[in-house]
């Protein structure tokens, strides 16, 4: 199975890397994607102690800036605009999110959605994972 790209936003990233988990992200997708404001609310809102975040961007996260922003009608806030807009200026097809306003918005543009216990799923499936780490 080829793995695809997808492009994250702050919270799925922040839980992801709380619970050690990057590497079930890398067994379904080449590239987590994440635009620059992203980064900015992950550096804001996280201690990042452990340094295990911080590494795992350099290594396997793909920074982009945006160069067309794009204006939603809906009230999301700016990490999850900035991802939405990186997926459609992009043509990336993937949103990880745990943001139930932006992932309904997602699908309604036609792009495919998940979330972090999404992610665990599809590895169990996948049989990357036993139930018992799941």
């Amino acid at each position: 199975m080829e793995k695809k790209e997808i492009v994250s936003d702050a919270s799925s990233l922040i839980f992801i890397g709380k619970l050690r988990i990057f590497n079930l992200v890398e067994n379904i997708y080449s590239h987590i994607f994440v635009p620059h404001e992203v980064i900015n609310e992950i550096f804001r809102y996280e201690k990042l102690e452990n340094n295990y975040i911080k590494e795992e961007l350099g290594k396997f996260i793909k920074e982009v800036n945006i160069k067309n922003s794009i204006e939603f009608p809906i009230q999301i806030d700016s990490g999850e605009k900035a991802a939405l807009s990186l997926c459609i200026n992009k043509k990336i097809n993937f949103f990880l999110s745990d943001d139930k306003k932006a992932r309904n918005y997602a699908r309604s543009l036609g792009i495919n959605t998940i979330g972090v216990l999404g992610v665990i799923l599809e590895n169990l499936k996948g049989k990357k994972i036993t139930k018992q780490e799941t």
